[in-house]
């Protein structure tokens, strides 16, 4: 997470995912550095305080209900396709260990957090 990012007041969107699809970032942007950050709850927290629009793309049930419970806001589950906008603040939250195939309540010792940023770069080779 660059300085810049960590120094800024307010977020224009902070978005909630559980993976990063490369395909999310439009392919305009043929060159762009993805940056990530592994964080806690409690930055998560500072930043979803300091934004404008938090929008969720996690579909888990058991997850969407705890973040709503952490971060003290009202998420809905979403199965929704995330793309890409300039400025948006990532919030990756991933099972730290995933089971495959089966429904599973989530504590929040079971997560992991990361925030990321992209940039897009002009460049040629």
């Amino acid at each position: 997470m660059s300085e810049m990012m960590l120094e800024a007041k307010i977020f224009p969107r902070v978005v909630l995912l559980n993976a990063l699809p490369l395909s999310a970032i439009p392919k305009e942007a043929y060159y762009f550095d993805i940056l990530c950050k592994r964080t806690s709850i409690e930055a998560i927290v500072d930043v979803v305080r300091n934004s404008f629009k938090v929008e969720n793309y996690i579909r888990h049930e058991s997850t969407v209900k705890l973040l709503s419970k952490l971060l003290n806001i009202d998420l809905k589950q979403s199965s929704d396709l995330y793309t890409y906008k300039k400025g948006d603040v990532l919030v990756i939250v991933t099972l730290k260990k995933p089971v495959r195939g089966q429904e599973v309540e989530v504590k929040e010792e079971d997560l992991d957090y990361f925030m990321c940023t992209v940039s897009t770069v002009e460049r040629h080779v």
